[in-house]
């Protein structure tokens, strides 16, 4: 099987382009945790479990445990 040159670099191009698009789609911490937690987001009981045994909030805020919506994390956008 031969591979030409432009084959080899368009498909290390698509993996490029692949790992820096979700590179920088999560570049914050923030938006690491909120993806980390969707799978959660369905399951209220599950979603709980995970909050405590991490300490991580099911809600899409930056502090530990559950959060009010009161403090500089909260993300009004996020479904609580």
């Amino acid at each position: 099987m031969e591979f030409s040159w432009s084959e080899i670099l368009l498909e290390l191009l698509a993996v490029a382009v692949l790992f820096f698009g979700v590179h920088w789609s999560l570049r914050h911490a923030k938006t690491l945790d909120q993806a980390s937690m969707l799978p959660f987001a369905d399951d209220e009981e599950v979603a709980r479990r995970v909050e405590r045994e991490t300490g991580r909030s099911r809600t899409g805020c930056g502090c530990p445990g559950r959060c009010q919506g009161d403090c500089r994390h909260w993300d009004k956008n996020w479904p609580a």
